[in-house]
């Protein structure tokens, strides 16, 4: 039995500790509350679509355009006999005249400088390549070019042998070009190079029309303007580990790739997922992900599976989504796998920075010239999360956390991939079917955000054949130039596309 002295001490020590505590939150209030909870800000409202999607495009490579599309032009001597070729003369008008027609930056390279030229139309520009006066040395500074072009952020042509002199040496073997090119392409971008063939004399060489894609492409991209006008007359060799073109066979724009109950007698009755007006497709847009919100619960969902079960349908969640694997410039692509994750906890927290953005506090001076929250400054999350220099605190700045992985939930349908590509390799079929073992008990939040990403496993770089030898040739001295050559193949063996994710579906299901 504790006596009356030991009573008051348990008290008095209490009250201290309980002071202590206090004492430290107010000290650190600002780093620990979540201002969100008490403004009722709900993730998963009217705008849970566009956060989607803006979740999804803060995790994915992908280098929106951002600078004035370039033209690079070689005015090295000896280039000039490829550009009075009809064939490569043409070729030129035809982007001339294409590029011209908007805003752009035209720059010529030559004498170790990369000049802007300053140029008003295609008939002036056209004018400059043609006379012989301009190509006045050998050096066109290239691995300077290509580096600009990747530092730029945005679309580019390049007209060039790949001729690089470096302290008054020709870059035979070095893979001058990988770095650059290895950067452009980890940034979700693509090099296009369309091959015309010409003389030098007797030396059998190669002029590129390089065009740097950013992004995915669009109407808008060089890619999608002079493809057509280059290609007929060249050879045409795609680096990218994106190679692969991507399409959906759903049977309306707003009815997805989930299974419908074809035999049901309305609309509504078919739709036994209860797929919602919210629902997004992304690669309408260019953008390799899906969000299907649905009015159901996974244990309705798991009753449905095991009812169609019996009648050899609803094997498959999604389905109809297809892929072009028939372009094998850069890789021959193998396995694909299936993996599933909770993504609840991140994309909540994306959703808070993503929210605290719109809510920049007004700020004024302290009496000593200190920086402070105006009087008049009331909302919970501008005082929060910010700063009072008007900065985000570090918190409230989105950082992508590893999601939790699921098992035994979906898996890649492997049959209708093999048949299909056996079929035909312009038009392979995902489906990602249900677990063998799936249940409800593996989905261990069943009210959270799910994400199913499609994988390839497998990427093997083409390293050799017809196309690979155009980015080589022998010089007048009879030396291998193979410089090109090795910067591509050594790009395409630092960038295997080795368990990347090739697409992404959201599934938010019944609360």
């Amino acid at each position: 039995m504790k006596t009356g002295n030991t009573r008051n001490f348990i008290k008095i020590m209490g009250l201290l500790g309980l002071f202590a505590i206090s004492a430290c939150k107010g000290s650190g209030e600002s780093q620990s509350e979540d201002p969100f909870a008490a403004t009722n800000f709900n993730p998963y409202d009217q705008d849970l679509g566009r956060r989607i999607q803006s979740y999804h495009n803060a995790n994915t490579p992908d280098e929106t355009k951002k600078g004035t599309p370039a033209l690079y032009i070689d005015f090295s001597s000896g280039i000039n006999k490829a550009f009075s070729d009809p064939t490569i003369k043409s070729m030129m008008s035809a982007c001339f005249n294409t590029i011209l027609a908007q805003q752009f930056e035209v720059y010529k390279l030559g004498s170790n400088k990369i000049s802007l030229l300053n140029v008003a139309n295609t008939t002036e520009l056209g004018q400059q390549v043609s006379d012989p006066k301009q190509y006045a040395d050998i050096w066109a500074p290239l691995q300077s070019s290509v580096e600009k072009i990747v530092a730029g952020n945005g679309d580019a042509l390049l007209i060039t042998d790949f001729e690089e002199w470096q302290k008054n040496m020709e870059v035979t073997n070095t893979a001058f070009l990988k770095i650059p090119f290895s950067s452009w392409i980890e940034k979700g971008n693509s090099i296009h190079f369309f091959i015309a063939d010409y003389k030098e004399g007797k030396v059998n060489k190669h002029l590129y029309f390089t065009i740097f894609s950013c992004g995915h492409p669009d109407a808008g991209s060089l890619i999608s303007k002079l493809e057509s006008k280059l290609s007929p007359s060249t050879t045409r060799f795609d680096l990218s580990n994106n190679a692969y073109q991507l399409s959906t066979g759903y049977p309306s724009e707003k009815s997805g790739g989930i299974f419908y109950d074809d035999g049901a007698k309305s609309d509504k009755a078919k739709n036994i997922l209860d797929l919602k007006d919210g629902y997004i497709n992304g690669l309408k847009n260019g953008f390799n992900f899906e969000f299907y919100p649905l009015g159901l619960d996974w244990k309705s969902i798991d009753q449905l599976h095991s009812t169609y079960a019996g009648q050899n349908q609803f094997n498959d969640f999604f389905r109809k989504l297809f892929i072009d694997l028939s372009n094998e410039d850069s890789y021959t692509f193998g396995n694909f796998s299936v993996k599933v994750s909770d993504v609840t906890t991140d994309f909540e927290n994306f959703a808070k920075a993503d929210e605290a953005k719109k809510h920049q506090p007004k700020l004024s001076k302290g009496n000593n010239g200190e920086a402070k929250f105006s009087d008049q400054e009331k909302d919970a999350i501008a005082m929060t999360c910010y700063n009072t220099n008007g900065k985000l605190k570090e918190q409230w700045i989105y950082k992508a956390q590893a999601s939790n992985p699921l098992n035994e939930v979906f898996t890649l349908n492997q049959t209708l991939f093999t048949n299909t590509r056996a079929s035909s390799p312009k038009h392979v079929e995902f489906g990602v079917a249900f677990d063998p073992k799936f249940s409800v008990a593996n989905i261990h939040d069943p009210e959270g955000l799910i994400r199913v990403d499609i994988l390839s496993n497998t990427a093997t770089p083409n390293l050799q054949g017809g196309k690979m030898a155009k980015f080589e040739w022998v010089n007048a001295k009879n030396t291998a130039n193979t410089a090109l050559s090795e910067s591509i193949k050594n790009t395409l063996q630092e960038l295997k596309p080795v368990d990347k994710v090739v697409y992404s579906y959201y599934i938010k299901t019944k609360q």
